[in-house]
This record gives C-alpha cells, sequence and structure tokens, in this order.
C-alpha cells in the first residue's frame, strides 16, 4: 500500500497530476480539493494516496487530506461504486458536501455529478449514513475539552459528544441543541449512549 507520495509536481490537470520522485513520474488521479490546493508546477508536495490493483490495471488515486481518502474508501465500499466511480464523485464535490448529502443536511437532487443518477446516490447515502456518523463523531471527539472525573455526569458528556457530532455534521449550534434536546426527551427514562444520541437526532431532522 503507498501511503503517501513526496515530489515535484511536473504536469497538472483537473483530474490528475503526474509527480517525480527520484527520476519516476507517478501519474495520480486528484479530487477537486486537492486540484485547488495546487498553486504551481515544480511545487513539491505530499499527497496522501489510495492505490487501486486489479487484474488488468493499476491506478494511485490522490487527496487533499486523510478524510477524504476515508471517504473514498467508504464510498467504494458501497455495493455498484467503484474506484472510478468513487473518484468522479471527489472531483465534483469535496468531504464537507458529502457529509452533508449523506446524513440529509442538503438533497441529493441538489447536486449533479455526469453519470451519477439520483438512485446510486440514494444507494450511496443509506449505506454511508452509520458509518458517516461514527466517522464524524470520533473526529470531534478528538477535539473535546478534557473535563475532570466527575464534572459531567455520565449523560451530560454523552450529550455534549453529540452536540459536537452533529455540529461536525454541518448543523448550527442551536440546531443541534434543538435536535439533541427532542432526542433526548424521546428516550426519557430509558438508556442511551452518544451513538444512540446522534442516529436519533438524524432521525428527527429526516422527517
Amino acid at each position: 500500500m503507498i501511503s503517501f507520495i513526496k515530489g515535484k509536481i511536473v504536469k497538472n490537470n483537473i483530474k490528475d497530476i503526474i509527480i517525480e520522485v527520484g527520476c519516476v513520474g507517478y501519474q495520480i488521479f486528484i479530487t477537486k480539493k486537492l486540484y485547488e490546493s495546487i498553486k504551481d508546477l515544480n511545487e513539491e508536495v505530499s499527497i496522501f494516496t489510495y492505490l487501486d490493483i486489479k487484474e488488468n490495471s493499476i491506478a494511485l488515486y490522490g487527496f487533499f487530506d486523510e478524510k477524504e481518502r476515508e471517504i473514498f474508501k467508504l464510498l467504494i465500499g458501497v455495493s455498484g461504486i467503484s474506484t472510478k466511480t468513487a473518484h468522479n464523485i471527489l472531483c465534483h464535490i469535496g468531504f464537507e458536501e458529502i457529509i452533508r448529502l449523506i446524513t440529509g443536511k442538503q438533497s441529493l437532487s441538489s447536486v449533479k455529478i455526469p453519470g451519477l443518477g439520483i438512485k446510486k446516490m440514494e444507494i450511496i447515502s443509506t449505506s454511508l449514513k452509520d458509518k458517516i456518523v461514527k466517522l464524524s463523531s470520533a473526529e470531534y471527539l478528538e477535539s473535546l475539552p478534557s473535563v475532570s472525573e466527575g464534572e459531567l455526569t455520565e449523560k451530560e458528556q454523552y450529550r455534549l459528544e453529540a452536540l459536537n457530532a452533529l455540529m461536525n455534521l454541518g448543523y448550527v449550534r442551536a440546531e443541534a441543541e434543538k435536535l439533541i434536546r427532542e432526542a433526548i426527551k424521546i428516550f426519557g427514562e430509558e438508556k442511551y449512549t452518544t451513538g444512540d444520541l446522534i442516529k436519533k437526532a438524524l432521525e428527527i431532522a429526516s422527517i
């Protein structure tokens, strides 16, 4: 597995670049966000990559950051989504917009990607909703301020973690807080976890 490549850009197109590394030129298929971040030819860059090996072909895909690579790996895990299709998606929309589409924050019909109809977008959304929640939640948990043991109750901690996860998915704080409050009311005295709160809040938002 080639995790990243560091070298000098010698050719730059909207969908692929060539990087020279030790007198060897590597063609890398890139995303929209990575293309927009490249300033000049001969610029030295370090790019996160994914090596796709098939019976009759080998292709190297490059990403702006690890989050983009992770969403790419999730996309190709969906039935019927090839590496070319996943790359095509990331050539038109970025990580944040994919998150909004999958979680229902943005209408699927609002995005037009050549070769990708609304039915396939619905399949992607259905297949990845839970995985996207876990991914976003995990990222946000790392940024939470530390608290002393006993400073927050268990349920307060769950609420705070769920709130931050929803904000990471694109919800403004006031809206996220409202969804979490409604989810907590539904659970009542039942036990719940951070993941339960997030799922219930997203269900409420989609109604």
